[in-house]
């Protein structure tokens, strides 16, 4: 690897820092390096409001976390597949008893991005492309809505 002139030694390999930008009652936000769990998925979203938040997963346990300022840094929101799925299965439902019985049949894809972000709170639309795409990229997770792999 090529280092170049000005670069700080700390810095070396490094592709992405973000700072906060939360006020300090937000809590500490997470120092997170690839290195240290080479198998966790990360993910980091800043919103045009400023507001920031990381994804992480890991593939082997089925488990992830969803944390951001606004959430509180120091209480990142954890869940599983299994748990996804069944706030997929409830989300589903609840819409289903909002429009009636055949309801199914006319609501707009409910898939897991939309259930995590009910169980994290984080409900904009943008945040929600978001979740979808960390879902996606992490484990297949939005690959067919309602089916997990």
């Amino acid at each position: 690897m090529v280092k170049p002139k000005d670069q700080d030694p700390g810095e070396a390999g490094l592709v992405f820092t973000a700072h906060n930008t939360h006020h300090e009652r937000c809590g500490a936000p997470p120092r997170l390096r690839n290195t240290d769990n080479p198998g966790l998925y990360y993910g980091y979203f800043e919103n045009r409001y400023g507001e920031q938040f990381v994804f992480t997963f890991d593939r082997a346990t089925g488990t992830g976390t969803v944390s951001g300022g606004d959430l509180g840094w120091d209480d990142p929101k954890v869940f599983t597949r299994g748990l996804l799925d069944e706030a997929l299965r409830s989300t589903q439902g609840r819409a289903v008893q909002l429009k009636g019985s055949d309801a199914m049949s006319k609501l707009p894809v409910i898939d897991a991005a939309l259930a995590l972000g009910r169980l994290t709170g984080l409900t904009g639309q943008d945040e929600i492309v978001w979740l979808r795409a960390c879902l996606g990229a992490c484990s297949g997770f939005a690959a067919r809505p309602g089916a997990f792999t």
